[in-house]
């Protein structure tokens, strides 16, 4: 099965996959979509740990992929355990886990032999790296998810954005493609893929506001200013992703999602959005 058939295939039956299951299981905080975020961002936490791995720094694969899945962990764990508001436990809980785990991993940095001493700086840079990206940006669909009045549409929002930016750029970049070669990181990537995935956030903002009207009752230019933002960070998330791999001379981040490559391939974008829409939410006054 050739690859534009394993990404479409991927695209009409894991999109749907993912609006079911947030639309059916909202239960207990939206609990199996936050599984499926700590499994993807356990996952990047894995390719990561070989992308350093590729550049000569010394990473963990288990203790990447326990950053990566912890933080989302910590954020869910917070909110239940809140008592009180889960948005605010949440926001708790995830920067009591990121902390911890920058203590934990640092600890033996202080005992470390005389011979490997050279090797603090780019190994705890690493461990950083990683509890904040994917660790960090991760917690925020969590956040997202925990919206006070109106978390399945937030979330179902946040999705629907996001992966109408990703999947038109990719499908327009590919199709109608002819301006290429504007960004060093990935000169495959197209002006007209980069207008798509732009674009087609805004339309799907002002569909989901059309759609959920008691979770938006937003004015047309906030609507707009959430599209385009969207975009941004989508097209912002993957760039950087690309900068990662060409860094580590990757083609791709892994190989675990047929078609599309690595779990970093595939939630680059998410990781750079979901704090964009959960801020935006917040100011503008979403889903409340």
């Amino acid at each position: 099965m050739n690859n534009l058939l394993q990404r479409l295939l991927l695209f009409f039956l894991g999109v749907p996959a993912i609006v079911a299951l947030i639309f059916f299981l909202p239960q207990l905080h939206h609990l199996a979509a936050v599984l499926v975020v700590i499994v993807f961002t356990g996952g990047c936490g894995l390719e990561i740990a070989g992308l350093f791995r590729a550049r000569g720094v010394e990473a963990s694969t288990t203790l990447f992929v326990a950053i990566g899945a912890l933080v989302p962990l910590g954020a869910y764990l917070g909110g239940i355990l809140s008592g009180g508001s889960f948005m605010a436990g949440a926001c708790f809980g995830a920067l009591v886990a990121a902390g911890l785990l920058l203590l934990a991993s640092f600890v033996r940095f202080a005992f470390v032999a005389k011979g490997s001493v050279s090797d603090v700086i780019p190994e705890a840079s690493a461990l950083s790296f990683a509890i904040a990206y994917p660790g960090l940006l991760g917690a925020f669909v969590v956040l997202i998810a925990s919206e006070p009045r109106f978390a399945t549409e937030s979330l179902l929002s946040f999705c629907l954005l996001s992966f109408s930016s990703d999947s038109l750029a990719w499908l327009f970049g590919m199709t109608l493609g002819r301006h290429r070669g504007i960004v060093a990181v990935s000169p495959n990537k197209s002006l007209e893929g980069f207008l798509a995935g732009l674009l087609a956030p805004v339309g799907m903002a002002f569909a989901c506001a059309a759609f959920f009207p008691e979770a938006y009752g937003a004015k047309w230019w906030q609507l707009l200013s959430l599209g385009l933002a969207l975009g941004i960070s989508v097209i912002v998330g993957d760039l950087f992703e690309s900068a990662l791999k060409r860094s580590a001379g990757a083609k791709d981040s892994g190989s675990a999602v047929p078609g599309r490559g690595g779990f970093l391939d595939s939630f680059d974008g998410l990781l750079f959005s979901a704090p964009v829409f959960y801020c935006l939410s917040l100011l503008v006054g979403f889903f409340r």
